[in-house]
C-alpha cells in the first residue's frame, strides 16, 4: 500500500513538472505571463470529470515552499535601491495590508456575524498581501520602469511576513475568544508584532552574515550550493523557534547573503547558486499557481456540502476584491506624495550638508592631521552619496501614470490560497472563507493580471532604456579598469622578478578590452614558461581584487542602477572563472 502512495506521488509530481514546463512555454510564445495561464489550466484539469483531487497540507507551503521563494527573491534585490524605496514599500506592505485586513475585517463580521470579528481579521490577513510574482514577470517583460519593478518586488517581499503575522496573531485572539479567555490587551498583540518584527531582523542578518561567513571559506560548488538552500530553512526555522516572523527572516537574510556575498563568495560558486535558484522558482512558482487553480473545485464543492448559498459566498469574495483594489488606489495619492515629499527633503539636506562641507573644508583644509582628513573624506563620501539619492529621486520620479500601474498590480496569488486553510478547521464558515480568498485571488490575478499590460501600452509609461544602461556599464567599466590598471602596475613594480616590456605592456592594456580568451590574454604562444604564466596570473588577480573593491564603492556610493551593476559583476564573474581556468585552479582560488 505505501509503495503504491510513493508512485502515484512520484506520477504526480513528474506529471506536474510536464505541464507546468509545456504551459509555461506556450505562455512565452503567446505573450502570457505563465502564472496566469497556469492558473486557468489548473483550473479547466480540476473541472475535468474524474479528475483526481489533489491536496497539499497549507503548512508545507507555508513552510517548505514559499522560505525558499522568498529567499531566492531577495537574493535579487538590490540593497540600494531597496533603501530608496524602503518608506513606498512599508507603506504598501505593512501600513496597507493592516488597514486592508481590518476594513475586510470588519465588512465580512457585518455580513456574516457569526464568523467574529477576530476571525474576519484573519481573513482580512490572507487576503490582503499581492504576490509580486506575475506582476514583476509582466513588468520587466513590458520594459516597466526600474523603479516600479522595485517596488512591486519589495513589496512582495515584505507584504506576505506582514499578513502571516497579523494572521496568527487574530487566529490566536479568535482561538481564546471561543475558549473563554479574557480580553486581549492592545499592547500585548502590539509587543507580539513587533518582537516578530525585530527579532526575524536581527536572526536573519546573523544568518545571513554567518552564511556568507561560512561559503567565503568553501570552495567546492556542490556543498556551497548545498548549504545555500539550507539558509533559507535556518533562518525561518530558527525565527518561529522563538516567536519571531519566519518570512522576515529569511527577507533579511537574503538580502544580505545577495549584497554581502559578491566579492566573498566565489564567482563559480555565485553561477552555480544563481543557476540552482532559477530552476527552483521556474518549477515551484509555476507549480504552485497550477496548484491553486487545481484546488478550486473541492473547494466549490465544499460550500455547498455546507449547505451555503455558493452564489452569496462568490457574492462576498467579489465584494472584497472590490474593496482591495479601491483601498489600494485610494493609497496611490498619499504613496506619490510621499515620494515628492522625501525628494525634496533630501533636496533641502543635500543643500545643507554641501554648505557644511564648504565650512569644514575651508576651516580644516590646511590641516593635515590624518584624522581630520579622514573624518573630512568619509563626510565627502556620505554628500556624495547623499547627492546620488538626490538624482536617482529626480530621475525616478513617478507620475500618476506610474501610480495607476501600481494601483492596478495588486494581484493575490499562493500565500492567500495557502493561508486561508490553516484557519479553524472546525469553524461552520471555514468552507466559505476558504471560497472568498480563492476568489479574490483568481479574480485578481486574471483579470488585472491579463488587462495589466494593455494599461501599460494605453498610459504609455516612460519605460527602461537599454541605451542608457550600456551607457552607464561603459562608464563603470572604465572605472572599474582604471582601479584594476593602476592596482596593477604598482603589483608589477613589487615583483621580484620584473615582466618583460612586452608582458608589462599587454597586461595593463586588458583592462580596457575586456573581452578575451586565455591565449589571446597571454598574448604569446605556447612557449611561455610558467614563472611568467603564475606572475601573470597574480598581477591579474590584484586586478580583479582592486575591480571587486571598486564595484563594491561604486555600490555603496549609488551613483549607478542596480542593472548596470549587475552587469558588472556577471563581467568581473566571468573574467574570475577565466583567470581560475588560465591557472588551471579547480577550487577557484
Amino acid at each position: 500500500m505505501e509503495q503504491h502512495l510513493v508512485e502515484e506521488i512520484t506520477i504526480v509530481a513528474v506529471l506536474g513538472v510536464v505541464i507546468v514546463g509545456a504551459v509555461s512555454a506556450v505562455a512565452g510564445r503567446i505573450g502570457v505571463a505563465a502564472p496566469l495561464l497556469l492558473t486557468v489550466v489548473g483550473i479547466a484539469l480540476g473541472f475535468v470529470p474524474g479528475a483526481a483531487e489533489v491536496v497539499v497540507d497549507p503548512e508545507i507551503i507555508l513552510t517548505v515552499v514559499l522560505p525558499p521563494l522568498l529567499y531566492a527573491a531577495a537574493l535579487q534585490v538590490p540593497f540600494v535601491d531597496f533603501r530608496r524605496n524602503l518608506r513606498v514599500i512599508a507603506l504598501l506592505a505593512v501600513v496597507l495590508v493592516i488597514v486592508s485586513a481590518l476594513v475586510i475585517g470588519g465588512i465580512v463580521a457585518w455580513i456574516w456575524p457569526a464568523v467574529g470579528l477576530a476571525l474576519a481579521v484573519a481573513l482580512g490577513a490572507v487576503v490582503a498581501p499581492p504576490d509580486a510574482v506575475a506582476a514583476t514577470s509582466l513588468g520587466k517583460r513590458l520594459g516597466l520602469p526600474p523603479r516600479i519593478v522595485t517596488i512591486l518586488e519589495g513589496e512582495g517581499l515584505v507584504n506576505d511576513a506582514t499578513a502571516l503575522v497579523l494572521l496568527s496573531t487574530a487566529v490566536g485572539i479568535a482561538a481564546g475568544a471561543d475558549d473563554g479567555g479574557g480580553a486581549v490587551e492592545l499592547g500585548d498583540v502590539a509587543g507580539t508584532f513587533a518582537w516578530a518584527v525585530v527579532g526575524a531582523i536581527a536572526l536573519g542578518l546573523v544568518v545571513g552574515f554567518l552564511a556568507v561567513a561560512v561559503r567565503s571559506r568553501i570552495h567546492d560548488i556542490v556543498l556551497d550550493t548545498a548549504l545555500s538552500i539550507v539558509v533559507p530553512f535556518v533562518a525561518f526555522l530558527a525565527a518561529e523557534e522563538v516567536g519571531a516572523s519566519g518570512v522576515v527572516a529569511v527577507v533579511v537574510a537574503g538580502i544580505v547573503v545577495g549584497n554581502a556575498g559578491p566579492g566573498r563568495i566565489g564567482a563559480r560558486e555565485r553561477q552555480s547558486e544563481r543557476t540552482s535558484w532559477q530552476t527552483f522558482t521556474m518549477v515551484i512558482e509555476h507549480a504552485v499557481f497550477l496548484y491553486m487553480g487545481l484546488r478550486l473545485r473541492p473547494v466549490v464543492e465544499a460550500v455547498e456540502s455546507a449547505e451555503q448559498s455558493l452564489w452569496e459566498v462568490v457574492g462576498v469574495g467579489l465584494l472584497v476584491t472590490g474593496v482591495l483594489i479601491a483601498l489600494r488606489f485610494a493609497t496611490m495619492p498619499l504613496l506619490l506624495w510621499s515620494i515628492r515629499f522625501r525628494a525634496r527633503k533630501l533636496e533641502q539636506q543635500q543643500q545643507r550638508g554641501e554648505q557644511r562641507m564648504a565650512q569644514a573644508d575651508e576651516r580644516f583644509g590646511a590641516i593635515e592631521d590624518e584624522r581630520v582628513v579622514g573624518r573630512l573624506e568619509q563626510f565627502r563620501r556620505r554628500l556624495e552619496s547623499q547627492a546620488n539619492d538626490v538624482t536617482a529621486e529626480r530621475d525616478q520620479a513617478l507620475s500618476w501614470r506610474d501610480g495607476t500601474v501600481l494601483g492596478w498590480a495588486g494581484m493575490r496569488g499562493v500565500v492567500t490560497v495557502a493561508a486561508v486553510q490553516t484557519l479553524p478547521h472546525d469553524h461552520p464558515y471555514y468552507a466559505a472563507l476558504v471560497l472568498v480568498a480563492f476568489v479574490v485571488a483568481i479574480v485578481t490575478l486574471l483579470s488585472q493580471g491579463l488587462t495589466l499590460p494593455a494599461l501599460v501600452r494605453g498610459l504609455r509609461l516612460r519605460k527602461d532604456s537599454t541605451v542608457e544602461e550600456r551607457v552607464e556599464l561603459l562608464e563603470l567599466t572604465r572605472r572599474c579598469a582604471d582601479a584594476g590598471s593602476a592596482a596593477m602596475a604598482k603589483e608589477m613594480d613589487a615583483l621580484d622578478a620584473p615582466l618583460s616590456d612586452d608582458m608589462r605592456d599587454e597586461i595593463l592594456a586588458m583592462p580596457a578590452r575586456r573581452v578575451e580568451r586565455a591565449a589571446t590574454m597571454l598574448g604569446v604562444g605556447e612557449d611561455v614558461d610558467e614563472e611568467q604564466t603564475r606572475a601573470f596570473v597574480r598581477v591579474r588577480r590584484v586586478q580583479l581584487a582592486a575591480e571587486r573593491a571598486a564595484l563594491k564603492a561604486e555600490r555603496q556610493r549609488g551613483a549607478f542602477s542596480s542593472e548596470t551593476l549587475a552587469a558588472m559583476q556577471r563581467q568581473l564573474d566571468v573574467f574570475e572563472v577565466q583567470l581560475d581556468a588560465m591557472a588551471g585552479d579547480d577550487t577557484g582560488h
